[in-house]
């Protein structure tokens, strides 16, 4: 595996890049069935294996898979000596915030999982001892999951809760700053502007780290964002205002289409009536022809220009959406006929993405790096991301993804040796 630029590198400080991740934690009760959820009342449906209680929430999932990417990267150290070789979050390292109730049963399974897995998880809640640890059954049938959640402490959990001063001494001798937003939809506090503020300040803050005459390195924020399911099928929050921030927006191809339509018809609400020559997104449309997809990215581009956004697509793989175009486009490496578990393969894909960006992020000898959507010095053409970066973070995140939903549960992470051999496919 070549030597991920997302990696502790204890003998170079300018050359460590720093992960945080803002989002959700769960514990999934995890419900395999033999066959369909059964709809009639008093009815049964049998489960395959028992039910099986393990640490999950998009934003945990995110930091266990991309710290095994990382620590494949570095070492070859074998599981059970993990903790001992890899210092975790911190400077160089992945760093999760979040909110648990540590004492309940739940928070104490996803506080180990984090010890267990090599990431900082940071209790933004800590005196939340009234409200239980968010968890979730997840019900996976026919290749398909569903979720029941109960929020608990995360429907209390606000943006203002993040200390951003610690959160930027973490990075304070990291060349990269990744920021990535978990869950966004599970996370009621994020919503409606409280998200924006945080993430201007880490902005702003990052702004003035950045070296000017004293022969200093410049530093690059990259900054993410994981739509999520909206169980309240509102699809607002203000997303739209947020996105300016965001360089990667991550979304399915059913959560991308319920975004688009929900914001076109507020807009038309708000206007009274459509636009002459406004890009309009057809409701519950099936095929996804080249046309769809370009309406889409005209879409994204007239909210936000210098966003780009990721959708995953299943089995067929995933696209890149900027400047009105079809960025990229990839295919996944391989066909699974039965996915054993495809809970938190969104989760993975994104890991094995911000892994595969961070290959590029080496110093181009001006002191500046080639993956900045935002810019204008990084690339050839305009101030858009390289293609060839975002290809590449595809093909990382297509493989990661593959490779979790053959193993049983979400914050699973695949073998080195298994990612290996899957990314050999694409050169085959």
């Amino acid at each position: 595996m070549e030597q991920a630029g997302i990696t502790e590198n204890n003998s170079n400080n300018d050359n460590k890049s720093s992960v945080i991740v803002l989002g959700d934690v769960f514990a999934d009760l995890v419900c395999h069935l033999d066959g369909s959820l059964s709809s009639e009342a008093g009815g049964d449906t049998r489960l395959v294996h028992p039910i099986t209680t393990m640490a999950g929430g998009s934003g945990l999932n995110t930091c266990t898979h991309l710290c095994s990417l990382m620590m494949a990267a570095t070492t070859t150290t074998t599981p059970s000596s993990k903790s001992s070789t890899y210092s975790g979050g911190g400077e160089g390292g992945v760093s999760l915030y979040t909110a648990v109730n540590e004492s309940d049963p739940y928070g104490m399974l996803v506080c180990n999982h984090a010890r267990q897995h090599g990431f900082d998880l940071n209790n933004c809640h800590p005196d939340a001892s009234n409200k239980s640890t968010g968890h979730c059954a997840v019900l996976v049938a026919n290749g398909e999951r569903s979720f029941l959640t109960h929020l608990g402490v995360m429907e209390t959990f606000e943006a203002k809760d993040i200390d951003t001063s610690q959160l930027l001494s973490r990075a304070s001798s990291s060349r990269q700053l990744y920021v990535h937003v978990a869950g966004y939809y599970n996370i009621p506090g994020f919503w409606n502007g409280q998200l924006k503020t945080t993430l201007q300040t880490i902005r702003t803050a990052m702004d003035h780290q950045q070296g000017g005459g004293d022969g200093k390195k410049k530093k690059k924020l990259v900054t993410s964002l994981l739509c999520q399911y909206d169980a309240t099928e509102a699809w607002d929050g203000q997303l739209m205002n947020l996105l300016p921030l965001v360089d990667y927006l991550f979304c399915n191809e059913v959560e991308v289409q319920k975004i688009a339509q929900a914001t076109k018809s507020r807009q038309a609400q708000q206007s009274e009536q459509q636009q002459q020559g406004e890009t309009m997104i057809t409701d519950g449309q099936e095929d996804y022809d080249e046309s769809y997809w370009t309406d889409m990215a005209t879409f994204f581009c007239q909210q936000s220009p210098s966003t780009c956004v990721i959708v995953t697509l299943g089995p067929k793989g995933a696209l890149a959406l900027h400047g009105g175009q079809i960025m990229a486009r990839q295919e996944a490496p391989t066909s699974v006929e039965n996915p054993l578990d495809p809970t938190g393969a969104g989760d993975a894909f994104i890991s094995g993405f911000l892994y595969g960006l961070g290959l590029d992020d080496h110093d181009n000898g001006d002191g500046d790096t080639s993956t900045t959507i935002t810019d204008n010095t990084s690339s050839s053409n305009g101030g858009l991301p390289r293609k060839e970066s975002v290809s590449q973070a595809l093909r990382y995140g297509c493989v990661v993804g593959t490779s979790c939903i053959s193993k049983m549960g979400a914050s699973n992470p695949a073998p080195r040796g298994e990612i290996e051999e899957l990314m050999k496919k694409y050169a085959s």
